[in-house]
Order: structure tokens, then C-alpha cells, then sequence
């Protein structure tokens, strides 16, 4: 037994299997563009109804960490290969 209605349950439903599809991309911008026009239909389907576009831009930034972290494998701190690194190493304060 459940208290959330159908309707909700099944936008709730359909706004995880665009998750779940869209979990392991490699952070492309025809992905993205793919993740957005399908969010886009989810939040036509239902309308104002069943906010879901806070949802959506929650799981695209889970996404997004994990297309980072795939990219990287460093779970911590990002920064770009002819960047400075962001912080001093010890014992060279000064530099």
C-alpha cells in the first residue's frame, strides 16, 4: 500500500528510467542534448501538475559527477592536465 498516487508514482517512474539510461554516458553534448529533450517531454507529459524539473536537474548532476569521475578516476579534486595544481604542496609553500 502506498500513500503517492498513480500518476506521481508513474512520473516518478519515468523520470528514473531517463536516469537509469542515462547513467553511463561519457558526457557528450549530443548526450546531453538527448537527456534534455527527453526531460523536456517528461515535463510536457506532465505538467505543471508534477514539478519534475527539479528532479531532472538533480539527476543530471549526478550524472554529471559520474562522468566526471569516469573521465578522471579521482573521486576528490578536478582540475585539467595544463592547469596549475589548486593547492601547495608541502614543504613548497613559497612557490
Amino acid at each position: 500500500m502506498t500513500n503517492v498516487p498513480d500518476e506521481i508514482r508513474t512520473a516518478l517512474a519515468d523520470v528514473y528510467k531517463l536516469f537509469d539510461i542515462s547513467f553511463l554516458m561519457t558526457g557528450t553534448e549530443d548526450e546531453w542534448k538527448l537527456y534534455w529533450d527527453k526531460a523536456n517531454e517528461l515535463i510536457q507529459k506532465y505538467g505543471d501538475e508534477i514539478p519534475l524539473l527539479n528532479l531532472l536537474e538533480a539527476y543530471a548532476g549526478i550524472i554529471e559527477c559520474q562522468v566526471n569521475y569516469r573521465k578522471t578516476d579521482n573521486k576528490s579534486l578536478l582540475w585539467g592536465k595544463d592547469e596549475e595544481y589548486p593547492h601547495p604542496r608541502k614543504g613548497n609553500e613559497n612557490a
